[in-house]
Formats: structure tokens, C-alpha cells, sequence
């Protein structure tokens, strides 16, 4: 055990100084991440070797990963992608991985290793890409949401693709692969029916209970309790156990406590995927990677050149502007944090050796480190109209959304004075007024004044960010606390710089903390309860 906490140690430390480097030189830390496993790992530095305690735990943070992607995931997103970039994605896919099989038979390799290899190529980086648009302005661009619908349509990819390479080396003739798939099938229908009852009837009144409002902890306990179960179950039912994970995700990501829970475990997401992609890196090898560096720039080459064009071409054929096509399928053209999971999976079933699995992870991480060069490739290239006016992916609107796009005011706590506060905004006007409430009880009667209601703590960035909390946001902070306000407002300030923080200050010697974290008013409640008082006694005297 001490020498497992040992090798923790020495990557996380690893993986924090290099994900700093890598922010600052404007990658994504990711990269950082899977360097510092290589460098600190058996074949560099030494320091720490490939062991069962670090693959778990990097199995524990690729089902939490897969689970966060999950709750998510929901029908109206996809829809709200349009046709054009929903087929996109398909094609996409699809076209990449029967250009990566063809490729990998022509040199010989066996059918199982050659859709692993298309499979891994075909996926991109949904968190180093949605962060370079966003750093770039350009995530609400043609380009832009054209990319993101294509990446969302990888990340539903995964499932399949995992399900195919788990029956793929099952054996046996049809007649036995069938039963198999059968039996695999049932089993998961009742961990999926099992789940399915437990999320919309036992965990709403789990966290609408007192005990749940209270200790936020519980919540984070609850979500770890369905990630892992739902994880065991798809195990015992003969699926990898992310795919449960995933499944377990998408069922909560449609009640109305998603944001919490996607907030709530945000920690221990962020220690076990860092985990996970340093548990990768230490399986890179820069002595391989120099010997074999022909393959290594030509696969490279192949992978940013080739899925380039397969996507650009799919959008073209869809009758999406030429530049605005290349853009987008520049955008994508890197491997991204899915195709571990596709890898690793490919791996224990015995369809990679450990050289492919080399060249996969030495290939992900030159990709990844080029993608600030693909982003900006791809904002330039969308400039370059011809002075034509690009068209918008056709999308069907959706309520919910539509709903947060007319957001003025962002109101967090629901208490006598966030009630008081809502009051006085005109009826007409309140399906503009969205109300965060930590306790569960408090959604119907927000609901009922017209308001839009988001169950999660504003102390988390995740709650800020899906209230879409940004430089004309209004936000004013009603809870009692003053030391949750304070809290509050710095964070919105560090979300959302130029937002119009207005906050209450229960005593008057909180207000210079609270005016110091960020709040742009502060309304001192002692001084106005004062004010109040002397109007009273200064007025007419009543019976």
C-alpha cells in the first residue's frame, strides 16, 4: 500500500507540474498529464512502474469519465445538433474507421486489430476542443457548433464501438455468439431496468431528503454509489464496466438533480482522470517513438490529413460552405481521451500488442499537442469566405434552452429574502429570473412563480457555468450565510469577470469581505433593517 501511495504521489505531482506547463504554453493539460506518466514511467525516469493498484484506478477514472459524459447526454441535445451535423458525425465515424480498417488489412493485420486501430482514429478530443473554441471565441461559430455536434456524436460512438470489440474475440460459431449476445442482453436489460427504477423513484427522494440537503457530501457519496454499481452491474452482465457507467450517467443526467450531481463529483473526477491519463502516458516510450519515427510521422500525418478531409467532405456533401467544412474537420482531426478507452479495451480483449498500443498513445499525444495549431488552422481558414455568407447548421430549438438563451437575472438562494427578491419582479418577466436552490423541495414552488428553477450549489463552477453565468449576467446573491456569499461572488467573478455581482450581507461586518470577493452592491442588511426602523418611528404614530 505505501508503495502504491509512493507511485500516486509521484505522478500526480508529475501530472500538476505539467499540466501547468502545458496551460501555459496554451495546450490542453491533458497533454501534460499523459507527458508527465511517461516521463516519471518505466521507460524515461523510472520512477514509476505500470502496476494493478495504478490500472484501477485508472479504470475507476475512465468509468467516472464516461458517467460525467453521460448525465450530460440527453435526447434534446441531440436533436438540437440539426440533421446535417448529426449524419456529419455518422459519416464521420463511420468513413474513419473503414479508411483505418482498409489501411491496417492492406499491411496485413488482422480484421479485430484493424477496426480497433480505425476505431481509435475515428474519436477526437471533446474537452481539449469545446476548451480551445472557447479560449478562441469561436465555440458559437458556424465551425464551431458544427465541430462540437460532430464530437458529440463520437462520444455517443464510444458505446457501440466498445460493445463490438467486447463480442468481437467471444468465440465459437454463430449459433453460440448469439446466445451469448442473448444472454449479455438480458442481464443488461435488468441492470438497466434496476437502474431505471432507482434514479425515478429512490434517489429523488434520497436527495430531496433533509439529511441529503444538508450535507452536501451525501450527494457526492450517492452519485460514486450509482457510478460504481451501475459499473459491477454491466461487469456482471458481461460489458465493460464504463459502459455502465455511461448507461448509470445518462439515466440521472435526466432528472432534475444533473447539475448537482455533475458538480458534486467534479473532485473526485478530476483525481481519478488524471490518474487515468497519466496511468496512460506511463506506457509511452521516446526511445520506440525515436526508432520507429517514420511510422510514428506518418500515421501522425494520415490521422490529421485524413480525418480533415473525411469530415470536411461530409459537411460538404451536406451542402455546409467549403471553408466552414475544412474548419470543422480541422477542428476534429486530432485523436482524442475516448480512444484510451477504445485502446485499452481493443488491448485486453488481444487485439493490440504493446507496439500498437505505442504508437497509439505516441501518435494521441503529438495530436493533442498540435491542436491549438488546428483550432487556429480552422479559425482562419472560416474567415476565408470568399465573401460569401457561410450557412448555420440548421438545429430545432429546445425549450429548456431556449429558456436559459432569455436569462437576465440569476438569482441564487430561495429563502424569505431570494422569495421577497422574485416578488418583486413583474410576472411578465420572471420566466427570465433563474433561481439556483440547493434544497430539492424548493423546485415546484419556484417553478410556480414562473421562474425558471436549477437545483445545485453556486459555490460550484460547474452550477455557475451550466446557468450560463457570463459578462451580462445579473446575479444576485439572497442566502444568509455571509461566508457562502462571499464564496459565491468570488466565484463569479472568476467565471464571468464583467458579470454584475449584487449581494446581501446579513451583518455589517461582512460587507468589505463580500464587496472584496467580488460583489459589485453589497446590501447590508443591518443597515437597512436601521433605515427602516427609524422610518417607522419617525412617521405618523398608529393605535
Amino acid at each position: 500500500m505505501h508503495a502504491l501511495l509512493v507511485d500516486i504521489l509521484v505522478l500526480l505531482s508529475a501530472a500538476l507540474a505539467l499540466g501547468m506547463v502545458a496551460e501555459r504554453l496554451g495546450a490542453s493539460a491533458v497533454l501534460g498529464y499523459l507527458v508527465a506518466g511517461t516521463l516519471v514511467g518505466p521507460n524515461m525516469l523510472g520512477f514509476v512502474q505500470a502496476n494493478d493498484g495504478i490500472d484501477f484506478l485508472a479504470e475507476l477514472g475512465a468509468s467516472l469519465l464516461l458517467f460525467t459524459i453521460g448525465t450530460e447526454f440527453s435526447i434534446s441535445r441531440l436533436r438540437r445538433l440539426g440533421r446535417r451535423a448529426f449524419i456529419a458525425g455518422v459519416l464521420q465515424v463511420g468513413i474513419t474507421i473503414a479508411a483505418g480498417m482498409g489501411a491496417a488489412l492492406a499491411f496485413g493485420l488482422a480484421p479485430g486489430t484493424a477496426f480497433a486501430l480505425g476505431a481509435v482514429l475515428a474519436l477526437s478530443s471533446t474537452a481539449v476542443v469545446a476548451r480551445l473554441l472557447v479560449d478562441a471565441r469561436a465555440l458559437d461559430s458556424n465551425y464551431g457548433r458544427l465541430s462540437m455536434g460532430i464530437l458529440l456524436v463520437q462520444d455517443i460512438a464510444v458505446v457501440p464501438i466498445v460493445l463490438v470489440i467486447a463480442f468481437a474475440e467471444s468465440g465459437g460459431d454463430a449459433r453460440e455468439l448469439a446466445a451469448t449476445a442473448g444472454r449479455t442482453a438480458v442481464f443488461a436489460a435488468i441492470v438497466v431496468l434496476g437502474f431505471l427504477v432507482l434514479v425515478r423513484f429512490v434517489v429523488p427522494r434520497l436527495l430531496g431528503a433533509r439529511a441529503m440537503v444538508r450535507n452536501r457530501d451525501l450527494s457526492v457519496v450517492l452519485a460514486i454509489v450509482c457510478a460504481l454499481g451501475s459499473a459491477i452491474g454491466a461487469e456482471a452482465a458481461g460489458l465493460p464496466p464504463a459502459l455502465g457507467a455511461f448507461v448509470a450517467g445518462v439515466l440521472l443526467g435526466g432528472s432534475a438533480f444533473a447539475t448537482q450531481i455533475r458538480a458534486d463529483v467534479v473532485p473526485l473526477h478530476t483525481l481519478l482522470l488524471t490518474l487515468f491519463f497519466a496511468g496512460i502516458g506511463l506506457a509511452g516510450d521516446p526511445r520506440w517513438a525515436m526508432e520507429h519515427a517514420g511510422l510514428v510521422l506518418a500515421v501522425l500525418v494520415a490521422v490529421l490529413v485524413g480525418k480533415t478531409l473525411i469530415a470536411a467532405g461530409t459537411l460538404r456533401a451536406l451542402g455546409i460552405g467549403g471553408a466552414t467544412a475544412v474548419a470543422a474537420g480541422a477542428a476534429v482531426a486530432q485523436i482524442g481521451e475516448f480512444s484510451f478507452i477504445v485502446a485499452e479495451s481493443a488491448q485486453a480483449k488481444g487485439m493490440l500488442d504493446a507496439d500498437f498500443f505505442r504508437l497509439v498513445v505516441t501518435v494521441t499525444v503529438a495530436s493533442l499537442a498540435l491542436s491549438p495549431l488546428l483550432i487556429a488552422f480552422a479559425g482562419r481558414t472560416a474567415r476565408r469566405t470568399d465573401g460569401r455568407p457561410q450557412e448555420a447548421p440548421a438545429h430545432q430549438p429546445d425549450p429548456h434552452e431556449a429558456a436559459l438563451d432569455r436569462i437576465e437575472i440569476v438569482l441564487v438562494g430561495y429563502g424569505p429574502a431570494g422569495q421577497a427578491m422574485l416578488e418583486g419582479v413583474p410576472a411578465e418577466r420572471r420566466d427570465r429570473v433563474l433561481v439556483i436552490e440547493s434544497n430539492p423541495a424548493a423546485w415546484p414552488r419556484i417553478t410556480a412563480t414562473g421562474a425558471i428553477a436549477m437545483i445545485g450549489d453556486a459555490r460550484r463552477r460547474d452550477v455557475l457555468e451550466h446557468a450560463r453565468v457570463d459578462d451580462r449576467s445579473t446575479v444576485v446573491v439572497s442566502v444568509s450565510d455571509p461566508t457562502a456569499v462571499a464564496q459565491v461572488a468570488g466565484l463569479v467573478r472568476a467565471v464571468a469577470p464583467g458579470a454584475r455581482v449584487i449581494a446581501r450581507s446579513r451583518y455589517h461586518d461582512a460587507r468589505e469581505e463580500i464587496a472584496a470577493a467580488g460583489a459589485m452592491r453589497v446590501v447590508d442588511e443591518e443597515t437597512v433593517v436601521g433605515t427602516r426602523l427609524a422610518e417607522e418611528a419617525l412617521g405618523p404614530k398608529q393605535n
